[in-house]
């Protein structure tokens, strides 16, 4: 399920900049802006120690958190609604970024298609 819901958050075409609507409100209500909320993904992400996931999760009540989850660990174990993961096993980008993950971040940020996030909302 991981997998799944990592790859589906792709697009191929040219992706907007930041999400817009109900998941821009919760993003800023939540972390105080898009950048924030970016950085804290991005932090988790790249100081989560060996194989992981980090996610951009909303409880029932919309709010949004980031969390680091090792291994194959998602959300949905913990009652949480998974909207945005990020693939921080090794395998998922050695062979083009080596030990590079923030990196390897970066180019995940220019290919997430925000309406399948948002739609996860």
């Amino acid at each position: 399920m991981n997998h799944s819901l990592y790859f589906e958050q792709f697009t191929p075409q040219p992706a907007q900049s930041e999400p817009l609507g109900a998941l821009a409100v919760a993003s800023v209500k939540s972390f105080g802006s898009f950048e924030e909320m970016k950085a804290k993904m991005n932090v988790a992400a790249t100081t989560l120690f060996g194989s992981g996931w980090a996610w951009l999760c909303a409880d029932a009540e919309g709010n949004l958190s980031i969390l680091q989850m090792p291994n194959a660990d998602n959300p949905l174990r913990h009652g949480l609604k998974p909207l945005l993961t990020f693939d921080v096993w090794e395998h998922a980008y050695y062979l083009d970024y080596q030990n590079r993950r923030p990196d390897y971040l970066a180019a995940l940020w220019g290919i997430i298609d925000w309406d399948i996030v948002a739609s996860r909302l």
